[in-house]
């Protein structure tokens, strides 16, 4: 029997980055809230984004209008063919504006791309943020991997799906696990490796499980093993 030392690490993970500058309005979850997928994790004020965006389709709807009446005479024969091009470039550009101020709005709130808890919150209702700022960070509670370094030298018999037994400090009990990845270089300083190991216990019995959480690995090489 082989041992090492682990990490526990979410499966699923993300810092949730802000998508514009502006106010927040709401970040109604905090620091190991639990939320759905779907939910809305931030939400801005966006009353001027909106304003442009309406102003927007209203400028899309107006071209589109004077193009119909520009095809209509065309048919006519009581309009030139560059102005009915003209009138179309108009309806392409109006498009455009609108598509790109619909963006802008529907960068005005972040939902969550899956179920979960919330880690840590970098911000609060009522600041103001740049784009690109550190807003939240979330991760999947009902899945869990590890991460270990070991002795290169088990790479003889260590493969992926290979069982693992790890004991976590905290909670004390010990869950299975099997070796989902093996990292593609070894360290050539301390002859280690790295793997992840993938929780096999159901959802159920690692629900007091939080990311960092450490613990002891216990590896079985097999009998045949060199």
């Amino acid at each position: 029997m082989d041992t090492a030392r682990a990490q526990l690490v979410a499966a699923r993970r993300a810092v949730i980055s802000s998508g514009l500058s502006g106010r927040i309005e709401t970040l109604p979850f905090r620091e190991g809230d639990r939320f759905k997928k779907g939910d809305v994790l931030v939400a801005y004020d966006c009353a001027l984004n909106r304003a442009r965006w309406e102003r927007a389709a209203l400028a899309e709807s107006a071209a589109r209008k004077k193009q119909a009446v520009a095809e209509q005479l065309e048919t006519l024969k009581s309009i030139s063919r560059s102005d009915v091009e003209q009138a179309r470039a108009a309806v392409a550009v109006a498009r455009a504006e609108s598509n790109a101020e619909r963006v802008l709005v529907d960068r005005c709130t972040l939902t969550a791309p899956f179920a979960g808890r919330v880690g840590e919150t970098y911000a609060r209702a009522a600041e103001s943020v740049a784009e690109g700022d550190k807003l939240i960070s979330i991760y999947d509670d009902s899945a869990f991997e590890l991460e270990t370094i070991v002795p290169s030298r088990w790479l003889a018999w260590l493969t992926p799906g290979s069982p693992l037994r790890v004991t976590v400090d905290e909670t004390g009990r010990t869950y299975e696990a099997v070796v989902s990845h093996i990292a593609g270089a070894v360290d050539p300083v301390s002859q280690s490796v790295k793997i992840i190991g993938r929780l096999d216990d159901k959802p159920d019995a690692i629900k007091d499980l939080l990311p960092g959480m450490s613990g002891s690995v216990r590896v079985d090489p097999p009998a045949t093993a060199p």
